[in-house]
Formats: C-alpha cells, structure tokens, sequence
C-alpha cells in the first residue's frame, strides 16, 4: 500500500490519544468544577470508543460512548490546557475523519489498525498501564 496524505492523516490521529488515556486515570472532579463543552465531550467519546473498537476488531460496547463521556466529563476539569486543547483538536478533526475512513478500502484500514494496535502498546508500556484485556496480534 503506498501513503497518501489521508492515510498519514488518519495514522497521526492515534497520536492525540494519549491525552483520553490519561484521563482515565485522573481523580474526580470536584463537584464545582467547570464542565466541558457537549460537542467536545461527544466527539472525544466517539472517537474513543471507534478507536477501541477497531484496535480490539470488536463491535464496541453498547454504552462505549456514554462511559466515555462520563468519564471525559469527570476528568476534564483538572486536565491541563493542553491536553485540554488536544481534546479541541479531535472535536475539530472527528467529522472530517469519518469521512475519510469511509472511503479507505479493507486493506488500507487493516494497515492504520495494525499501526494504531502498535501505538497504544508502546504508550501503554511508558505509562506503565494495560487495558482489560490484550490487544489482537497483528
């Protein structure tokens, strides 16, 4: 498969996980704290939850999306302004992103997949975390 500027595109996407990762393991919001924006919250859970689901090469969970956004939602206040401005980035990028997945073929997408398993074990192994169950191999 040769690269195009929409695969790097899609590829580079992956990079700005680190910043839902880690929000999983901050503590809860205080309970004044300032909410984030609906749109932004939505398109972080979605992204999230489509991201999983094609890395694991499972349907995701029913309630993906909504345990997503809770936990977006709790962690959000105490998150820094970058990693703040990266969960901007996704809410600006997501549409555009859909589209062009769409229009890869089967192998094109089995490619970005294989590539994003690889990044999430190699952020997964400098934070020193692991997910519920192990990626598939590739």
């Amino acid at each position: 498969m040769k690269s195009s500027p929409r695969y790097a595109r899609l590829l580079g996407t992956w990079l700005l996980l680190p910043a839902l990762t880690v929000m999983a393991k901050e503590d809860p919001a205080p309970a004044a704290a300032e909410a984030p924006p609906a749109g932004l919250v939505r398109a972080n859970a979605e992204f999230v939850c489509f991201f999983m689901s094609e890395v694991a090469g499972k349907p995701k969970p029913k309630n993906c999306e909504a345990e997503a956004a809770r936990e977006l939602t709790q962690a959000y206040p105490s998150l820094p302004a970058e990693q703040r401005q990266q969960l901007a980035q996704v809410q600006g990028f997501w549409p555009t992103f859909q589209k062009e997945w769409k229009s890869l073929d089967e192998l094109e997408k089995a490619a970005l997949r294989a590539q994003w398993a690889e990044v999430l074990k190699e952020q997964e192994a400098q934070q020193g975390t692991g997910g519920s169950e192990p990626l598939p191999e590739q």
